[in-house]
């Protein structure tokens, strides 16, 4: 790490976050310690967080990463995402927006029950208990001060699995379901994204991406870093900044994805649609994030 930079600390659980720079005058460049470090305190500077211990991610068991366990950011991240085993509790209040998106098992909250693939956006204005058993990615964002001034939002919108088509490309080894978006009204997106493709390098200009992967082994590589990525380890990526991913031989990714706000996921249905009208796949943008 160079000298002249300096952390300043946001709360913000289960995903990591990038690191400040002080006095060099340089562009924000986000810095990537290994993720098998014990949790990360107010002096680091982390953008992967996952199982609070230091023993290997490859020997360490599951376990739902907590909100606070605070990771730094030169830029405070748009959203509070947590991967939590069930019961668990959406701390939500007035003008916050908040969205769950079943991993594995059965979720029920507000009278909807949820199944593996399924998703939900809530705008409850107070805290929302998910019960059930199984696997949950959750975001909590505030809403944008034009909806939350709106006269009547839907307190809740259920988006089922079965709903929403599968894209493929890069010859099948990639796929995505569009989720929570535009259709809901939401200023963020949420969406599946699985393959065992790498990822070229690339950025997306204006939105951030948390990455919440649920199954994954490999290399993120991020603003020229590299880190490893595993089972129920998030990453945040902000605005312009290059990433990539390499996953290991005979590994694929399993994830929940974020883009905030919405927009970048706009491609995929490019690159969908390119490789049902036999382009060459990839031939828009490389496969995946």
């Amino acid at each position: 790490m160079k000298a002249c930079r300096a952390a300043s600390a946001v709360a913000f659980g289960a995903l990591a976050v990038a690191a400040a720079l002080s006095a060099c005058g340089e562009a924000a460049r986000p810095e990537v310690p290994p993720v098998t470090a014990a949790r990360p305190t107010a002096t680091t500077d982390p953008v992967l967080s996952g199982p609070a211990s230091g023993a290997s991610l490859a020997t360490a068991p599951p376990a739902p990463i907590e909100a606070g366990a605070a990771p730094v950011a030169a830029r405070e991240p748009p959203m509070k995402v947590t991967i939590a085993d069930l019961p668990t509790k959406l701390a939500m209040s007035a003008c916050t927006d908040a969205a769950v998106a079943v991993v594995d098992g059965r979720a029920s909250a507000l009278g909807e029950t949820l199944h593996a693939g399924d998703a939900m956006l809530l705008r409850a204005g107070e805290p929302v208990e998910l019960k059930g058993s199984g696997v949950v990615v959750t975001a909590l964002a505030a809403a944008p001060p034009e909806a939350c001034a709106a006269a009547k939002r839907p307190p809740r919108e259920v988006v089922r699995l079965a709903s929403t088509p599968e894209l493929t490309w890069g010859r099948g080894a990639m796929r995505a379901r569009l989720q929570i978006g535009e259709g809901q009204g939401s200023s963020f997106y949420l969406g599946r994204l699985e393959g065992s493709a790498p990822v070229g390098e690339h950025e997306h200009a204006g939105s951030w991406e948390i990455l919440a992967a649920i199954d994954a082994a490999g290399t993120f590589v991020l603003d020229g870093e590299e880190s490893r990525l595993g089972p129920r380890e998030v990453v945040f990526v902000p605005p312009s900044t290059k990433h990539a991913w390499r996953p290991d031989p005979g590994s694929s990714l399993r994830a929940v994805q974020i883009y905030s706000p919405r927009g970048p996921e706009q491609r995929f249905v490019a690159l969908a649609a390119a490789e049902d009208a036999g382009a060459a796949p990839g031939s828009t943008r490389p496969p995946g994030k």
